[in-house]
Formats: C-alpha cells, sequence, structure tokens
C-alpha cells in the first residue's frame, strides 16, 4: 500500500524504516524498543551495517514479527505518518519501553526530526537519540524533546575518517547538560591512541558518561578483534573515564534487526 505525498505546508522528510526490535548497543541493550530509522548519512562509515539507510529516496517499510514488510510507504512523509505508524505498532505489544531515533544520521534532517519527536510526546515513552556525534549545529533544535543521547566517537582505523575529532568535542559539549552514552566501533586495526585521544575528549565534555568498546563485526557476524587487544584498549580508556564497558552488538546475536 502507498500514499499520497501529504500537505505541502507539513513537515516532510525521509525515513528508512520502522519497526521494533531488541536494543543491541549501549545502555538500553536488551530492552524491547520500537525504532525510527531515519535515511541519509553522508559519513560512509567503513564499518556501516545499514548502508542502506544512507538513500533517501527508497520507501519507507513498515516491519513487523521478525522483518516482514507490512507495509510500504513513498519517501518523503510527514510526522503524522510516522506518530500514525508507530501508534499501530505499540497498539501490536505492551512490552516496548523506549522510542529509539536512529538511522542513517537523523540530526541531518532537524527540522523533520523535530516535528516526528513533537508528534511522538503524546506516546510517553522515553526517547533514545542514536546519532553519529558529528552534527553539532542541529542538536539545539531537538535537546527539549530527547531523553537520552547514545553518540558515536568515529575512530580513524575503523570508520575511515580522520577529521572528526573537533566535530565530535563540539557535539559533546553542545549535549553536555543531557545524559549521554559513548560508543566506539573497534577493531584489530584500532590504535590505543585513537582510544587516548577520544577518552580525552570525553573526560573534557562529559560528567562521567559511560563508554562503550563496540567490537566491529564482519559480513559473517564474526568479531573482527581479539579478546588481548580489546582488554588492552580497555585498559587505555579507563585510565580517563571510569566507566568503561565492552559490548558486542546483541541484536545481531539474538538475530533481531
Amino acid at each position: 500500500m502507498t500514499y499520497s505525498i501529504p500537505d505541502e505546508g507539513l513537515a516532510v522528510g525521509h525515513i528508512a524504516e520502522l519497526f521494533d526490535g531488541i536494543q543491541g548497543e549501549g545502555v538500553f541493550a536488551g530492552y524491547h524498543h520500537a525504532f525510527i530509522r531515519f535515511a541519509g548519512c553522508s559519513l560512509g562509515c567503513r564499518y556501516c551495517d545499514t548502508e542502506y539507510a544512507q538513500v533517501r529516496d527508497r520507501p519507507l517499510l513498515i516491519l513487523r514479527s521478525g522483518r516482514t514488510v507490512v507495509k510500504q510507504i513513498a519517501n518523503p512523509v510527514d510526522d503524522t505518518i510516522i506518530a500514525r505508524e508507530l501508534e499501530s505498532l505499540l497498539d501490536t505489544t505492551t512490552s516496548i519501553n523506549a522510542i529509539s531515533i536512529t538511522g542513517g544520521e537523523p540530526l541531518e534532517q532537524p527540522r523533520f526530526l523535530r516535528a516526528v519527536l513533537k508528534s511522538i510526546e503524546t506516546f510517553e515513552l522515553p526517547v533514545l537519540l542514536e546519532t553519529n556525534g558529528v552534527e553539532f549545529e542541529n542538536l539545539d533544535q531537538v535537546l527539549d524533546l530527547i531523553d537520552l543521547i547514545s553518540a558515536d566517537i568515529k575512530l580513524p582505523s575503523t570508520s575511515g575518517r580522520d577529521d572528526l575529532w573537533e566535530r565530535h568535542e563540539a557535539f559533546l559539549n553542545a549535549a553536555r547538560y543531557k545524559q549521554v552514552a559513548i560508543k566506539m566501533a573497534v577493531d584489530e586495526s584500532t590504535q590505543p591512541e585513537e582510544i587516548e585521544r577520544a577518552a580525552r575528549i570525553i573526560r573534557a565534555t562529559t560528567d562521567e558518561a559511560p563508554v562503550f568498546l563496540q567490537p566491529v563485526t564482519d559480513a559473517a557476524g564474526a568479531i573482527t578483534i581479539s579478546y588481548r587487544h580489546i582488554m588492552d584498549l580497555c585498559d587505555v580508556c579507563a585510565v580517563f573515564n571510569s566507566d568503561v564497558r565492552v559490548m558486542p552488538q546483541i541484536h545481531k546475536i539474538l538475530g533481531s534487526p
């Protein structure tokens, strides 16, 4: 089923997917979440496992029951469509306890993101923003509507980007009055110097934010870092940050989307 584009006076944007599943990362890992995956991301990290969400002109997929597509909606969509589909999802289960806004990169569509967040306020569920931690200029447009920020620090060894350090620092400064958690994807090529630089930024800009070192997995689902190496990186990070945790993506282990 495909809907026509709504009134041009409404806030419109691009969404890749709306679905539910087990949160596999960060402080909410293991909980049943509703996910709104925004389409479009300009970074193109090497380890990205949602490359399909970088494209904005594909239809929005509404998914249920382990990735079964129940509906397709032409992009762009307006915020009222997202609220309606989320309400339909929440009506099917009682165990969803938070809404995760993910991507792609939601903060690349700040006006639309704010409209979506306002539209879903009525559900009275905590809202988690999962972000690449780069778009600091847009963060203040939505801060008042978010409960927790899960921000990446893109390490050069795994992301292929060595030009984001200053932007990450600016982002964490902009987010410092919110509850923040940090995620860093690591593999066997990750250097202690990268972890130290990131850890120093985190200590200078956040109030004891938890730091998650997340092993990168390959196409077959195998972890790409040895136990010894990730323990060494954990030791480096712990010199500067008091709450350091190692956590693989548990939703992949469980087969959740």
